[in-house]
């Protein structure tokens, strides 16, 4: 043994009890001052364990957590449970045996689902229809892009006194993970789950929202009128190339109007058949018939087809006939279409003034044509409206009578009332045989 080694045991030999402390307290202190030193500088790291849980959710998780002694904090921003590093996997498994976190609506679930005796009707179908939202949302939950999702459904009651049952409808309310979006795709996925997954309920029914209440989906409408368009285009193209060869390209026109279906429908149809034995009547077979009506399908068409020429009877039947097959109408669909003819307006005559007599045309001979230069423009004669001319008349007869009246009342006229007269009556029958050279000489007055 060193010597001192064997100096410090009978020191600590020879010295009294609180001497001992002492020396403990000096091999002690640096050691837990070096431990806290290094717990200071070196904090456990915490990582999210659940966050964005509900208050009932989240009180669950801390008492589990307690009962593991796995230690945890609450972020003071939104109150999510974090728990160190090297424990979250553990914490998570440990958790998920107990079957937690739990949402309200598997909460809820587990108690709608549970055994209860003398429920009437109406809560049975309000039992059903809860399980059915909660297994929607959780099937769109399922998507990459949604972390929370909620389904409300409205499934009117059918009564046997309606002809047409109402039509159901639903509400998908989505949460979206941080950064990401949905397309007009996956928006369509979601209304088409949900409306495969509900009798009576329609695609175009089902509405899909973010938490800030916009509506999603806006493209998936934009979809199905393309696909009704490229429909109308087709079906228009296939008429115009049955009656083309026979009528020619610009005295056809053609234009189809589609309706379709915008969801997928399946209709079971039973037919049991009833056969007489010994006098009485016994079913014996029962037949039951399920049509599944694709999405897209045809509802009905209405088509038009104009002729621009004055087409007979005989031309008119025989266009409908090669149109009606050409499209594949069926009348049972409720399809119709109608056949006109609109002959091209007669081009109208050219305007000239009232009582010109139209030119002959004069024929130039080549030798003294000059092709590279154009006609000189003539400029279009000014044409007066009837009124003007009446209202030309009845001026200047005002005017001859208040000269007449002026020179009568004047004594010394030179003029004879006799001879003014005459020539006020030649004036005036003047007027009313030529209103158009009175009409161009009171407009030279009035520009003078």
């Amino acid at each position: 043994m060193p010597g001192w080694l064997s100096s410090l045991r009978d020191l600590i030999l020879e010295a009294g009890p609180g001497r001992r402390l002492m020396l403990a307290l000096l091999v002690l202190a640096p050691l837990a001052a070096l431990a806290a030193a290094y717990f200071w500088f070196n904090p456990p790291v915490y990582r999210v364990l659940y966050s964005q849980l509900s208050d009932r959710a989240g009180g669950e998780v801390i008492t589990a957590l307690e009962q593991f002694d796995i230690p945890y904090r609450l972020t003071p921003t939104d109150g999510s449970i974090e728990v160190p590093t090297d424990q979250l996997h553990a914490a998570r498994y440990r958790l998920a045996a107990r079957g937690l976190p739990k949402s309200d609506a598997e909460a809820q679930d587990e108690i709608d689902r549970a055994p209860r005796f003398g429920a009437s009707s109406l809560q049975e179908q309000q039992r059903f229809q809860r399980a059915l939202e909660i297994d929607l949302a959780r099937s769109v939950q399922t998507l990459e892009a949604v972390e929370l999702a909620r389904v409300h459904l409205a499934l009117p009651k059918v009564s046997p006194f309606l002809r047409d049952a109402p039509p159901a409808t639903a509400a998908v309310l989505v949460r979206l993970r941080p950064g990401a979006k949905l397309d007009a795709e996956q928006v369509a996925t979601i209304q088409t789950l949900v409306a495969a997954s509900v009798p009576r309920l329609k695609r175009g029914e089902v509405q899909v929202l973010d938490p800030r209440g916009v509506l999603l989906g806006g493209a998936a409408p934009e979809m199905v009128q393309s696909q009704r368009l490229a429909l109308e285009q087709d079906l228009a193209r296939r008429a115009l190339a049955v009656l083309t060869p026979w009528l020619g390209e610009d005295r056809v026109s053609v234009q189809v109007t589609a309706a379709l279906e915008d969801s997928e429908t399946r209709q079971t149809v039973e037919h049991v058949r009833n056969v007489v034995v010994a006098g009485e009547a016994r079913p014996l077979e029962k037949t039951v018939r399920t049509t599944l009506v694709p999405e897209g399908r045809i509802q009905r068409l209405n088509a038009i087809v104009i002729l621009g020429f004055d087409a007979s009877a005989d031309e008119l039947r025989r266009a409908e006939n090669m149109a009606r097959q050409a499209l594949g109408l069926l009348p049972s669909r409720g399809d119709m279409l109608s056949v006109y003819a609109l002959p091209a307006a007669a081009p109208k005559p050219s305007a000239g003034l009232p009582g010109a007599t139209p030119r002959e045309p004069v024929s130039v001979p080549a030798s003294q044509a000059h092709p590279a230069s154009p006609p000189p423009a003539v400029a279009a004669p000014f044409a007066l409206p009837p009124w003007s001319l009446a209202a030309a008349a009845a001026i200047l007869l005002g005017f001859a009578a208040m000269v007449w009246l002026w020179l009568r009342r004047t004594p010394a006229a030179e003029l004879e009332q006799g001879d003014f007269g005459e020539e006020l009556e030649a004036v005036r029958n003047q007027v009313l045989a030529n209103p158009r050279v009175t009409a161009d000489v009171i407009k030279l007055w009035m520009r003078a």
